[in-house]
């Protein structure tokens, strides 16, 4: 039990339970004896209309000293200093109609690539996967060589994007005399053996640092790896650096300023996993990693002209990354083609016995689909946008090969249904807002969102993913009997949807509009239903060829 006062700032502070102590008035609650005297009737009458509730006098009264009594003891709790990794054991679990082979792991192939050594840097370093996979494996080029050109992209445009926090250059280079090594005597860990990327700075890399792009941070080093890495280092990858993200995933700002688009250097790549998309869209990494809550791959992975997935939530661990909402948190990859998604993919995807929300579902993609048998759904508002969005060159490409396209309308998420997000941010980092080391997080809204997310009942946080149990149901029985839904852009409304119901959306670049501005489509699958959703945004790709485009980097300073 604490022996500081309390105030009436410190009370409203813990305003959250309030509610939830009033409806436990018979509890076994031991006395506070001290400091009743600095909470009032008239303190508890304040918080009722800040949570929106109403009891009267007699009721206050009742349950006044075992408010009294749950307030010393919300100070005990955070006494307790629980460390950042202890998640809730409340694991969400996505709901629905679901697809996808319960176990395994398999890619399959059907179009040849090239195995000739590509005539300059440039198609070199935006070259598939496959084909750097095949010149590896050739002998054509080793890793080393491989990776020193990616490195030396890295040098030349990465300061002028900012969107590398650490340049992990000697790690990097051994990890690539390794692979080389390896393959030279047979071994061969995978697709992504010897192959460099870069991962979003807010995954613990052991012995580099993990700065979760926030000043008060910036010289935070982890003694471990997270999974994400575990499971590269696993498949022989090579890590050439830690990149940026807005300050503790917020945005594309960070602690030395805005991640720019490689497009149009005046505009930020938005965020949060804005050095990733800004990396693979510059060509300065094979492939990269990045992670979603509300949008942080799907909207960079649009401002920044490549392809991003956001994976069913819970189909790739989260351990050793940093939280921003334990049951809205996903990791994927950000590449230029949707066939690169999918090999990422498969060697990362699984079960990881410390996190509880992963699972043991398989992944079987196939190169090959029938879109004789595929029924898409076109998100619209009405009819007009129906026969607008029509005419997309991405819905008459998914028509031409055969698809049923029919245009539906999906209720929005009622109000209020992402504000769980917003507590649990607040719960992760409440240590941090509670201390002054927060002064020092500038230029960020999260410092404000800590705070005011202090003031939300318990109750309405658990009201708000009760309501989210329903917008899953509902989401399910719009969706009906489609296979999956294509929309404009980065999803419309059904991006905040499909965060909260877990399902996955891949956004594939096409191109830009006559102001110059990002185009995109994105199409959103069944609950772990990746692989056909993959195949399908590959085949649009193929047919478009809109994922071929790069950036003009002379626009870049330093090039």
């Amino acid at each position: 039990m604490s022996s500081n006062p309390i105030s009436r700032k410190d009370f409203l502070r813990s305003a959250a339970g309030t509610a939830l102590v009033a409806a436990l008035p018979n509890l076994a609650l031991p006395q506070s004896q001290s400091n009743t005297d600095e909470i009032t009737i008239d303190d508890l009458k304040a918080a009722q209309r800040l949570l929106g509730i109403s009891f009267t006098d007699e009721q206050l009264r009742a349950v006044f000293n075992a408010v009294v009594d749950a307030r010393n003891r919300y100070a005990a709790v955070r006494a307790m200093q629980v460390d950042y990794t202890v998640e809730p054991p409340t694991i969400f679990t996505p709901t629905g109609k679901k697809f996808g082979a319960e176990k395994g792991v398999q890619i399959r192939h059907a179009s040849a690539v090239s195995d000739e050594v590509p005539a300059n840097e440039e198609e070199l370093c935006f070259s598939s996967l496959r084909r750097l996979g095949r010149l590896l494996r050739k002998r054509k080029m080793s890793s080393v060589e491989l990776t020193t050109t990616y490195l030396n992209r890295l040098e030349k445009y990465g300061e002028s994007l900012l969107c590398v926090v650490t340049l992990t250059k000697e790690h990097a280079l051994l990890q690539a005399k390794r692979a080389d090594e390896e393959l030279s005597r047979g071994l061969d860990r995978g697709p992504l053996h010897g192959i460099p990327y870069g991962i979003k700075d807010l995954f613990a890399t052991k012995g580099i640092p993990t700065t979760w792009g926030a000043e008060p941070y910036k010289d935070q080093v982890f003694d471990y790896d997270s999974a994400v890495v575990e499971r590269l280092n696993a498949a022989g990858a090579v890590m050439l650096a830690k990149l940026s993200l807005g300050a503790l995933a917020q945005g594309d700002v960070w602690f030395r300023g805005r991640t720019k688009n490689p497009w149009n250097p005046t505009q930020g790549s938005s965020g949060s996993s804005a050095g990733s998309a800004c990396s693979a869209a510059a060509g300065l990494a094979a492939f990269t990693i990045g992670t979603e809550t509300l949008g942080s791959i799907v909207s960079p992975s649009h401002v920044c002209r490549v392809t991003g997935l956001r994976p069913t939530y819970g189909r790739i661990s989260r351990y050793g990354g940093m939280a921003v909402s334990w049951t809205m948190d996903k990791v994927g990859p950000i590449c230029r083609s949707a066939e690169d998604c999918a090999i990422v993919f498969s060697q990362i995807v699984g079960r990881d016995e410390r996190d509880g929300s992963t699972s043991d579902r398989g992944f079987r993609y196939d190169e090959q689909i029938d879109f004789g048998r595929l029924n898409v759904c076109m998100l619209v508002q009405d009819r007009e946008g129906a026969e607008r969005f029509d005419q997309h060159e991405a819905v008459k490409a998914l028509r031409e090969m055969g698809a049923r396209l029919r245009p539906v309308i999906i209720t929005p998420a009622p109000p209020g249904a992402t504000s769980l997000l917003g507590v649990e941010a607040a719960a992760a980092f409440d240590d941090f807002t509670l201390s002054d080391r927060i002064q020092n997080l500038r230029n960020s809204a999260w410092p404000n969102t800590y705070r005011s997310n202090r003031f939300v009942g318990a109750v309405e946080y658990l009201q708000a993913q009760r309501v989210r149990t329903r917008l899953m149901r509902q989401f399910e029985a719009e969706l009906g009997d489609f296979d999956m839904m294509i929309a404009e852009e980065r999803g419309g409304h059904t991006l905040f949807i499909t965060n909260l119901t877990g399902h996955p959306q891949v956004l594939i670049p096409c191109g830009q509009d006559e102001r110059g501005a990002a185009r995109s489509v994105s199409l959103i699958g069944r609950l772990y239903d990746e692989e056909r959703l993959l195949a399908a945004a590959w085949a649009i790709q193929k047919r478009l060829g809109k994922h071929l485009l790069r950036p003009d980097l002379s626009k870049i300073a330093g090039s």
